[in-house]
């Protein structure tokens, strides 16, 4: 009797564990996505501008990187990562949850085919809800991202 409790124990755990995997999976492949989209902002000019900026002061490379979403009809500043984005990034900037001193932000606005975004340098108290769109980007047909013109 106690083996078929501890079977039926051991079987609910593997459906649980079974349940949980996909959208672990699913989560795992919008954070890559999310990651392509920064990627390809971190080449738009205002963040290459900011980042070079941060360099020739000094700032130790890879920059700090935050990216909120704004949704202003909401009054709402949400991150744009759900987890440690930390391995979003390259040998100029590292995507973090928390900004640990001056480093780069880039607010994200969504748009029906992309993102409009404005980039600034800032500090863990500097974030904003106000901010003129300085660039876009629009999802390719493809797949992937490209700079647009406003």
């Amino acid at each position: 009797m106690n083996r078929l409790v501890a079977l039926a124990a051991m079987l609910g755990l593997t459906v649980v564990g079974c349940a949980h995997s996909v959208p672990v999976a699913q989560r795992l492949q919008e954070e890559e996505a999310r990651c392509a989209l920064v990627q390809t902002l971190m080449r738009e000019p205002v963040p290459v501008q900011h980042v070079a900026e941060l360099s020739a002061e000094g700032k130790t490379l890879p920059v700090q990187v935050a990216v909120f979403v704004r949704t202003p009809e909401e009054s709402l500043l949400e991150r744009f990562f759900e987890s440690d984005a930390s391995l979003c990034g390259d040998t100029r900037f590292r995507v973090v949850r928390e900004l640990l001193g001056e480093g780069l932000v880039l607010y994200l606005q969504e748009t029906p085919d992309g993102y409009t975004y404005d980039a600034r340098r800032a500090g863990p108290e500097d974030l904003s809800m106000g901010g003129a769109p300085q660039g876009m980007v629009r999802r390719r047909a493809e797949g992937g991202w490209m700079g647009a013109t406003l």
